[in-house]
């Protein structure tokens, strides 16, 4: 490897480096016990040094905190093959919910904050381009469904479906995470909660089929009445 490719490497190294360390930071403490002094005496290096990688703070955080998001919407990759949509949105659900318990820190800073509006833009993410933005994904793939007449006659806005979609699933992590541990109530698996919550919406939200023996019923009818009038 040649001299100038080495210490590209290295540099590229040392930034990974200070990002891992930046994201340790900032998921416990939050933005407002965030200091560029503390994160250069975790990673044993001077802020000068941490400057070359980055212009400020606002940058560093910046990326640290999209980074997570985009990290959020990777996890959404595996129901992309999905081609129902409505089944696509039950996995996205879940997959949610499995997002918030295995990294509960991560969880709570990105949708618990109520500082978001402190999160600063760097630009890994485009809104509404659903390959880096996870509400864009979501939106989409209900937008899908409501062309394909799986919603409610009545439900058109798909903005309304999808927030309030997400409404279900996060409450119910949410309310684990902050609750989970109170011995006062008797708490069912949180798992089996978030599957319940996840087909109660889908239940409520679209249209259902009606059960085999029903549609047979319904068919013997028609076929009755038409041959009486025969």
């Amino acid at each position: 490897m040649r001299p100038m490719e080495t210490r590209n490497k290295r540099k590229a190294e040392t930034r990974e480096r200070i990002l891992a360390a930046g994201r340790e930071l900032l998921l416990k403490e939050g933005f407002d016990a965030f200091s560029m002094r503390k994160l250069a005496a975790k990673v044993n290096y001077t802020a000068t040094a941490i400057y070359s990688h980055f212009p400020d703070k606002e940058a560093l955080l910046g990326e640290v905190v999209e980074q997570e998001f985009i990290r959020v919407r990777r996890a959404f990759d595996r129901t992309a093959k999905i081609a129902d949509p409505i089944e696509r949105i039950k996995k996205m659900g879940l997959t949610f919910v499995e997002f918030a318990l295995q990294t509960p820190d991560a969880f709570k800073f990105l949708f618990m904050n109520t500082q978001c509006q402190m999160f600063p833009k760097v630009g890994l993410i485009e809104k509404g381009n659903p390959a880096v933005d996870c509400y864009a994904y979501l939106r989409g793939t209900v937008e899908e469904g409501l062309a394909a007449g799986r919603f409610r006659p009545e439900l058109t806005d798909v903005d309304m479906l999808t927030q309030t979609f997400m409404s279900g699933v996060h409450g119910i992590v949410s309310l684990h995470i902050a609750r989970g541990k109170d011995p006062w109530v008797n708490w069912r698996p949180v798992r089996k909660r978030a599957e319940l919550m996840v087909e109660a919406l889908i239940r409520g939200l679209t249209v259902q089929e009606a059960p085999q023996d029903a549609k047979h019923e319904i068919q013997s009818t028609k076929h009755e009445t038409n041959l009486k009038h025969e």
